[in-house]
């Protein structure tokens, strides 16, 4: 006789299969290393409607909430250095210049291996963040107040240097120094515009904040040309007014030799404005020449399609989270239905032999 159906213990309990099966995949009968895993897939598969259910339940909840959150896209931007001719870049001749102070340079003397750094810097953000954009409607608002509303503060500044950081996506390709900018936003011609003037936002920073040694070179060549100057103009006033007090220095080899002098010190000094001015224009050439160029190479535009939510990953998520949320609570339900069935009964049994 087959004792498939259900079977009746004292105290009027009956066992059902889908109990016993469960009762016999806890049980080690002595033999097996571990649990009957056929008992368990036969256990699980009685309950197969409530797992199908909650796998459905699950991706129905999750398909709703990404149609419910708002979508985000990403506007993307490449950006390559301009190659120039004599010389390495002005960030090279830094780390060289450090290597020779015994400083070791990061980043292998590449100017674009910096570049992600400076870009989440907050000199850079905050400049960004005062830029004015124009959203998807045409309302035209500084960039802080479509990433954070409230009254300004230096808290809001912070939080809004944060989250401008969060919404950056920076990579670089160490081969071809190819660096590439996206930005989130809901606001896709937000977006796209806040990529683009990333770019030249990063351009200002180099051309206005990067110290290189054509710049130091060319100050210091102005402020000194700027005493020379000074200088050639005292030696002038001082002959001006030598010749005024002496129209007649013939007669005299005192004011003769005086005069001389006075001559000797004008020509000197306009010999040292002569050359520090070609100095100078040399240095300016140089520190435009210092300056990194950035080309963009792939322009922002509003992106068309949204990078989130993904209702397609939501789906599958939700699905499977929902499917181990019914086989927990089915295991919860046969483990409680075991202890009903055979109250006080130890977990484990040995079989004799």
């Amino acid at each position: 006789m087959s004792d498939s159906g259900p079977k009746s213990r004292p105290g009027n309990v009956t066992e059902h299969p889908a109990s016993r099966a469960f009762e016999e995949a806890l049980v080690d009968d002595g033999t097996a290393a571990g649990p009957d895993w056929r008992a368990v897939g036969e256990a699980l598969w009685s309950g197969r409607v409530r797992l199908f259910a909650g796998a459905a339940i699950g991706a129905a909840l999750a398909l709703g909430l990404a149609f419910v959150l708002p979508p985000t896209y990403v506007a993307n931007v490449a950006v390559l250095e301009a190659p120039r001719a004599g010389g390495g870049s002005a960030l090279d001749q830094l780390g060289l210049q450090a290597e020779m102070l015994g400083i070791k340079a990061g980043g292998g003397g590449s100017n674009a291996l910096t570049y992600p750094d400076l870009i989440r810097s907050r000199r850079l953000l905050v400049s960004l963040l005062k830029t004015p954009f124009a959203d998807q409607k045409g309302a035209t608002a500084p960039l802080i107040d479509h990433v954070r509303k409230g009254t300004p503060s230096p808290q809001r500044t912070e939080l809004a240097v944060r989250e401008m950081r969060k919404r950056l996506d920076i990579s670089l390709d160490r081969r071809t120094n190819l660096l590439r900018v996206g930005v989130k936003d809901r606001d896709p011609v937000l977006a796209a515009a806040v990529a683009n003037r990333v770019c030249f936002a990063l351009q200002d920073l180099l051309t206005h904040a990067m110290m290189t040694q054509a710049s130091a070179n060319r100050r210091f060549i102005e402020e000194r040309l700027a005493g020379a100057e000074r200088d050639l103009a005292s030696a002038e006033g001082a002959l001006r007014s030598f010749r005024e007090a002496n129209r007649h220095v013939d007669g005299s080899p005192r004011l003769m030799l005086d005069q001389a002098r006075l001559l000797r010190e004008l020509r000197v000094r306009e010999e040292v404005v002569i050359a520090l001015t070609r100095q100078y224009e040399i240095a300016r050439v140089d520190e435009n020449r210092d300056v990194p160029v950035l080309n963009v190479v792939d322009p922002a535009t509003p992106p068309a399609f949204r990078s989130a939510p993904r209702r397609g990953a939501m789906a599958l998520g939700g699905l499977l989270l929902g499917l181990v949320a019914a086989a927990a609570l089915l295991w919860r339900d046969r483990a409680l239905a075991f202890e009903v069935v055979a109250p006080g009964r130890p977990g484990r049994e040995t079989k004799a032999a």
